[in-house]
């Protein structure tokens, strides 16, 4: 790009069982810049307003990234899901409380677990419901500074006609239009949800693109923000699509390879190469990260861990996650822990180990290779678990 854009014009989607608290903690020491939004796992709003995780710091610390809530409010995005009005209205007040500054309802989710509890893609069906739930979500939020945005798809099952999409938003921002309420914003997945016959991961995969359904909508409906979601996985599609509407989302790319990060923060908000942290420093300061979460929460290594074997890809990764599970499991073994017990070897001194001895392995086939004249030997920079 000519110019560098301004800052949190792209984000980290909502991943199930990949954007927990340590995931994005690893993200923010790839870009620690301030550029890219982080957005959580969805939590049922009933977390809040009845089960009260907000008063279990164990349990609290697992759902919500806190050290990014207390370092970088404005970039992290607590994703809800909910049917209720009064328990998303609970939900935000605590949410609040705890100092997130922003506020997603999740209507794109296909999954039946979900389905089943009304809430996700199937709202889009009763838009006045969601428009009720959204209107307490303000509520809540009125004063504070806390942002509310809606996450959707572009249509549902047969329907997927502009005027289906142009409804339901129309119910969720279009009534807002005095000065005293609180504008919300639209993250839109640019494929429809199929709520029966196909997976959700197939829902990611099957449904045809439509971006140009995006741009249309963020047309129409000039005083809204809108984010685009689907499929965004080079720089260059960021780019474009940045032209066109306020936001680009990324999911499963920055879920496969975080380094991705990296590059947009070069090629789109213009941070220069140098400043860029190397993968070893990422790894010292996420160890240091995993020895507190531990010490304070207890966190469990297996966790901790995840989050490293997407910092790494090909040989790197296999000889490290083989390395990193056999040292936990010694670990449990020498001092006779349960899973959920504390360690006697710090999380730090673990992961340490683990790249040490994954090294040697990486050295070993080397070694092997050569002595068998086989020309396809590793690099020397695929030699060392922590060099870029």
């Amino acid at each position: 790009m000519a110019a560098a854009v301004q800052r949190l014009r792209t984000s980290v989607a909502p991943m199930v069982r990949v954007t927990h608290p340590y995931f994005l903690r690893l993200t923010r020491l790839i870009s620690p810049f301030g550029n890219h939004q982080l957005w959580t796992e969805m939590i049922h709003a009933n977390a809040f307003s009845r089960a009260q995780m907000h008063l279990d710091p164990a349990k609290l610390s697992s759902k919500l990234p806190l050290h990014e809530i207390g370092e970088f409010s404005a970039g992290v995005v607590v994703q809800i899901a909910s049917a209720s009005p009064p328990d998303a209205h609970e939900a935000v007040r605590q949410l609040i409380n705890l100092g997130v500054r922003n506020i997603n309802l999740n209507c794109g989710c296909p999954s039946r677990n979900v389905q089943m509890g009304s809430f996700g893609a199937i709202m889009m069906k009763t838009p006045q419901l969601v428009a009720d739930v959204v209107d307490q979500m303000c509520t809540a939020a009125r004063g504070t500074g806390c942002q509310i945005s809606v996450k959707c798809r572009i249509g549902v099952d047969e329907d997927e006609s502009p005027e289906f999409l142009q409804r339901f938003l129309s119910a969720v921002v279009g009534q807002r239009r005095h000065a005293d309420e609180l504008p919300v914003s639209i993250v839109l997945h640019a494929r429809r949800a199929w709520l029966q016959g196909l997976s959700p991961k197939q829902n990611r995969k099957i449904p045809e693109l439509n971006y140009e359904r995006v741009h249309e909508m963020a047309r129409r409906f000039t005083n809204t923000s809108f984010v685009i979601n689907g499929g965004i996985d080079t720089v260059d599609s960021v780019v474009e699509h940045l032209a066109k509407v306020d936001g680009v989302m990324i999911g499963r790319k920055i879920g496969d390879d975080p380094w991705f990060l990296s590059q947009l923060d070069q090629h789109v908000y213009g941070i220069p190469a140098h400043a860029v942290p190397s993968p070893s420093d990422v790894l010292a300061r996420y160890v240091r990260y995993g020895d507190e979460m531990h010490a304070r929460y207890g966190a469990r290594y297996s966790a901790l861990s995840e989050p490293l074997y997407r910092l790494f890809a090909g040989r790197k990764n296999k000889a490290l996650h083989i390395r990193l599970n056999e040292a936990r499991s010694k670990a449990k073994r020498d001092a006779g822990l349960h899973q959920d017990a504390k360690y006697s070897v710090s999380f730090s001194e673990l992961v340490l180990e683990a790249v040490h001895n994954a090294e040697m392995d990486l050295r070993q086939q080397q070694d092997s290779l050569e002595s068998s004249g086989d020309v396809s030997h590793l690099p020397s920079k695929e030699l060392h678990i922590a060099e870029a």
